[in-house]
């Protein structure tokens, strides 16, 4: 299941966040630590680089709620994470959006290409289920408390 659900977001509704991760049990992680924290954001997913990219396109060009926060992987299939997000960044329609690197890379050189690229902030996936936690507070310090 490649496809990203549907970008349209009811009227009034959470603010929507575009979590880019094509590992199923990150996925489920990353969904109930939001929820789990009381972030009340709208997850839709991308499981590669080159969905996301079209869902950005898609809801700017449509007129469809944008997300507030991209929660990107860097290890997605067709275009990685650092690929889209130097697409992200250099895209005058899209390129404002927050984005939190959230990645099993310990490499200096992917932290490195995340911030010269304008990454909001960059989370080490950890083993420990409860360190998660880390990363809501991540998102909450880069939203500025929204969500």
């Amino acid at each position: 299941m490649n496809q990203v659900k549907n970008p349209q977001s009811p009227q009034g509704g959470p603010p929507v966040v575009l979590l880019v991760e094509d590992n199923s049990t990150d996925l489920f992680v990353i969904r109930e630590v939001l929820h789990g924290c009381g972030l009340n954001f709208r997850v839709d997913v991308a499981r590669n680089g080159q969905d996301a990219l079209a869902y950005l396109e898609e809801v700017t060009c449509s007129g469809a709620v944008c997300p507030v926060l991209v929660l990107l992987d860097l290890n997605v299939p067709k275009i990685t994470g650092i690929e889209l997000l130097r697409a992200i960044r250099t895209n005058a329609c899209f390129g404002h959006l927050r984005v939190i690197v959230v990645t099993s890379s310990n490499a200096d050189a992917d932290r490195t290409a995340a911030e010269r690229l304008g990454a909001d902030g960059y989370f080490h996936k950890p083993q420990d289920l409860y360190a998660y936690q880390e990363l809501a507070e991540l998102i909450r310090s880069v939203m500025g408390g929204a969500g």
